[in-house]
């Protein structure tokens, strides 16, 4: 059978298992836009599994849902930063527009700059086009890395009483993310835009994740009991100074 079929259709069924758990962990309500990225990765796998790679509807295909999937990755990452800071709303606006913004920027930058060096970059490939598709494709997919490893920052240095679901959510975008990303990046530098044995371990290394991940989820029920914590002076601290930038955000986006 073909490796990338086979790889395909694991990241799918890793996929499928994914919604059906988060589902059944009543999850769905709380975090729709996740559920609809595993919706989506579930279906573009399954998909990409059952028509042949060398086939004119694949490319088609892999061109009109990859975008989608984009578009889907940034609110996905939106909704984890607002599930991590769901009590601090000033925060939470600005950042949510931070996102857009660095998702811009970085979608900017990288086609000016590969336009301006286009010549030594992208010598002796044969479909240019794809070449700043995948350009694209790869700024948007990094930003949103960087976003997620800003989050792991915070939470690292703020004591803040987040469920564990949303950590793991947090952790695993984060490296889910930066493993595309890096897939990308070597595809993008190979003379064909693509490394078969890259794109196949990244689809195992995602189903991996996928099921990892979702083992890992606990019911909302459980993770409801608040475990007795004992204030600490420097918990105190860091979480007066959050409240602080929280205040001033917000009177900057009520401006």
């Amino acid at each position: 059978m073909d490796p990338h079929a086979v790889t395909e259709l694991i990241l799918a069924a890793a996929a499928c298992t994914a919604v059906a758990r988060w589902i059944y962990l009543n999850l769905a309500k709380e975090s729709p836009a996740l559920l609809i990225y595993l919706v989506f990765l579930a279906v573009m796998s399954l998909g990409y599994g059952l028509l042949d790679q060398r086939s004119v509807p694949y490319f088609w295909t892999y061109v009109i849902l990859e975008p989608l999937k984009c578009v889907l990755s940034i609110f996905a990452v939106r909704e984890i930063f607002a599930l991590t800071f769901v009590n601090y709303p000033g925060i939470r606006t600005v950042g949510r527009w931070a996102i857009y913004l660095g998702v811009f920027l970085s979608l900017s930058v990288s086609l000016l700059l590969t336009g301006f060096f286009w010549r030594g970059a992208a010598r002796g490939r044969a479909h240019s086009g794809l070449f700043y598709f995948m350009v694209s494709q790869r700024s948007i997919v990094f930003a949103l890395a960087f976003v997620i490893v800003v989050i792991l920052l915070f939470l690292s240095r703020y004591p803040l009483q987040l469920s564990r679901n949303t950590l793991r959510s947090s952790a695993f975008f984060g490296i889910l993310f930066l493993s595309e990303a890096a897939q990308l990046l070597i595809d993008s530098l190979a003379p064909k835009l693509y490394n078969h044995y890259v794109d196949w371990a990244e689809s195992i290394f995602m189903a991996t994740c996928l099921i990892t991940w979702v083992s890992l989820l606990k019911p909302e029920m459980e993770r409801a009991t608040a475990q007795i914590k004992f204030s600490h002076p420097d918990e105190d601290h860091l979480l007066q100074q959050l409240d602080s930038l929280n205040q001033l955000m917000a009177r900057a986006a009520r401006k």
